[in-house]
């Protein structure tokens, strides 16, 4: 096993950087807004169904058919998730393990739609 590096190499660090992403997948799941980031247009969603082994999720992108006015926290909504997965190179995935990382793929979320369920949640 290679010892921890301060520096990561420029071509893992790209990849880790710029990941590419495949088709996304659309999930649909229930909850409610943690947080509204309007500065940077990312929400935190609480899930009732965890996704990835997790049912909150935080700096989530908004697609271009979601407006941060259609956004309030504490209300319980339907979320129509699009889940993108980009696979690491057997090269990153080899330096990541050496660092004592255990990961072979990026995965991100993009809110894609909000229906309200009840206002009064």
């Amino acid at each position: 096993m290679a010892k921890k590096k301060d520096e990561v190499p420029e071509d893992i660090n790209k990849e880790l950087e710029s990941p590419k992403f495949g088709k996304p997948k659309s999930l649909t799941n229930t909850g409610y807004v943690l947080d509204i980031n309007e500065k940077d247009k990312k929400v935190d969603l609480q899930l009732y169904e965890s996704v990835q082994g997790t049912s909150i999720i935080e700096g989530l992108n908004l697609s271009k058919d979601v407006k941060l006015n259609d956004l309030e926290k504490g209300v319980m909504c339907e979320f129509k998730l699009n889940e993108l997965k980009a696979k690491l190179s057997k090269k990153t995935v080899d330096y990541l393990a050496e660092q004592g990382i255990n990961l072979t793929e990026i995965i991100q979320y993009e809110l894609a739609e909000i229906k309200i369920i009840d206002e009064n949640a």
